[in-house]
């Protein structure tokens, strides 16, 4: 599985962050959650992941894992919103395994919200380890 469809699948199927996302467009629920970019005009919050690396790791002699680093950003109108948002991604992804994946939170930061900055805007990002298919 791809990282961002792992990080998909666990956010959007946990009530703690699915159910601060969700979203009606054109008639149909969705859950606020886009592999690199949101569709324009999309209401906030929601969040956008993105691959930042990936490297083999392993040797000829042992078998070749991936890891991978998987940057999530969150977008909202408040620092509330942001800092409630950050800590229901965090319960739900820092250190957690499934079969064939371990993902750990490396580090999480805010941006500045400058003059006239729209939203507040904060990233968290993750090292994935996968296991071979």
């Amino acid at each position: 599985m791809e990282p961002g469809q792992l990080i998909f699948a666990r956010l959007s199927q946990a009530p703690s962050v699915g159910g601060l996302l969700q979203h009606v467009r054109d008639g149909q629920p969705e859950v606020k959650i886009y592999p690199v970019q949101a569709p324009e005009e999309t209401p906030r919050p929601y969040l956008v992941y993105q691959l930042i690396s990936r490297v083999p790791d392993g040797s000829a002699l042992c078998e070749l894992d991936d890891v991978v680093r998987v940057q999530v950003s969150m977008f909202a109108d408040t620092y509330a919103e942001i800092c409630t948002l950050a800590n229901a991604l965090r319960r739900q992804l820092h250190r957690y395994e499934t079969a064939g994946a371990a993902l750990e939170l490396a580090n999480e930061f805010d941006h500045p919200k400058t003059a006239g900055a729209l939203c507040f805007f904060r990233s968290q990002d993750y090292r994935v380890e996968l296991a071979p298919d």
